[in-house]
C-alpha cells in the first residue's frame, strides 16, 4: 500500500495512501479490532457495510465500529486516495469515561449510519479535520492527531441524532443477516439456518453471498475469532473464549486464529 504519510503508535494508527490503480480484489471483506474512521478523497466505488451499500463520493466519512464487516467495491479506472484513523476505545477513556464522543460508533444499528456526506456538513467542521494531514515537521504528532479526533468526533456526535438511518436490509437476506447475529455463538450450520428459512444450503449461501460480498462461514468465523481474542486479551484462558465464541473444538479455533491473527492465541494472553 503506497503510503504518503502514516504513523502508529501503541493505541493509533493512521494513514495517509494513495492507490493509483485500485482494484476490488485488493479489498477483501474485513473487520478490524479498533474503531475506524475513514475520510474519502478520491475515487469512485461503493462502500459495503454489514449488507447496506454506500456509494462513496469524495468528502465522505465513513465510520466503523470493532466487528463491524466492511468491504469496498472501488471502481479501477480513477486512483484512490484516503486518510484513515484506526484507534483503541481506550484512547479517550481518560477524557470521556462516558464514552459521549463514541455514541455514533455504538448508538446506531448494526451497518447503518456509516456515513457523513459534505451534506450532512455544510460548515465543513469534519473535513476540517483531515487539511494538511501530514506531521512530520510537528514536534508532538500524537497530540496533534488526538486533537483532531476529538474534534471530529465531537461534531459527528451533535450530528448524530440528525443523521438519518438506513432501512434495514430488506426482504430474506436481512432477515438472515440478523438471525446470524443474533446467534453468532450458538451452535448454527448452514443447514440449520436453511431449514429455519425453508430454503436450500446453496440458497442460503448464494443470498448471503451477494448481499455481503463473503461467505457466511467466512463472516462468522471472523466474529468469532475477534469475540475470542477480546476475551483472551482480557485474561479469559483461551479453551474458555474459544467455547464461549461458539467453537467447538479448540484445534480447529487454534489453527484459525493463527490464519487470521498470524500468531497464537497465547501471544494475546495478558502478560
Amino acid at each position: 500500500m503506497p503510503f504518503l504519510y502514516s504513523y502508529r503508535d501503541t493505541d493509533i494508527y493512521t494513514h495517509h495512501s494513495l492507490t493509483p490503480v485500485p482494484s476490488t480484489a485488493d479489498f477483501p471483506m474485513h473487520a478490524h479490532e479498533w474503531l475506524e474512521v475513514l475520510y474519502f478523497i478520491s475515487g469512485s466505488g461503493t462502500y459495503l457495510v454489514e449488507g447496506h451499500q454506500y456509494p462513496m463520493a469524495p468528502g465522505d466519512i465513513f465510520i466503523l465500529r470493532p466487528a463491524e464487516m466492511h468491504k469496498l467495491d472501488i471502481q479501477t479506472g480513477e486512483p484512490y486516495e484516503r486518510i484513515i484513523i484506526h484507534f483503541s476505545p481506550a484512547l479517550l477513556e481518560s477524557l470521556d469515561p462516558d464514552k459521549k464522543l463514541l455514541r455514533p460508533f455504538y448508538d446506531r444499528p448494526l451497518g447503518q449510519q456509516n456515513r457523513y456526506s459534505k451534506e450532512d456538513d455544510p460548515s465543513g467542521l469534519l473535513q476540517a479535520a483531515f487539511d494538511r494531514f501530514q506531521f512530520q515537521n510537528i514536534a508532538d504528532v500524537r497530540m496533534n492527531l488526538i486533537g483532531r479526533l476529538i474534534m471530529l468526533l465531537t461534531v459527528m456526535d451533535s450530528m448524530h441524532e440528525r443523521t438519518q438511518a438506513h432501512a434495514p436490509v430488506e426482504g430474506l437476506a436481512g432477515q438472515i443477516l440478523a438471525y446470524v447475529n443474533e446467534h453468532l455463538f450458538d451452535d448454527i450450520s448452514m443447514q440449520s439456518i436453511a431449514n429455519i428459512f425453508f430454503r436450500s444450503p446453496s440458497q442460503i449461501s448464494r443470498i448471503f453471498q451477494q448481499a455481503t460480498g463473503n461467505s457466511l462461514w467466512k463472516y462468522v468465523t471472523i466474529k468469532r475469532l475477534m469475540s475470542a481474542r477480546e476475551l483472551i486479551q482480557r485474561g479469559e484462558p483461551a479453551a474458555v473464549a474459544a467455547n464461549a465464541c461458539g467453537f467447538s473444538e479448540y484445534s480447529s479455533f487454534y489453527r484459525a486464529y493463527k490464519g487470521h491473527f498470524g500468531h497464537s492465541p497465547r501471544e494475546d494472553s495478558p502478560r
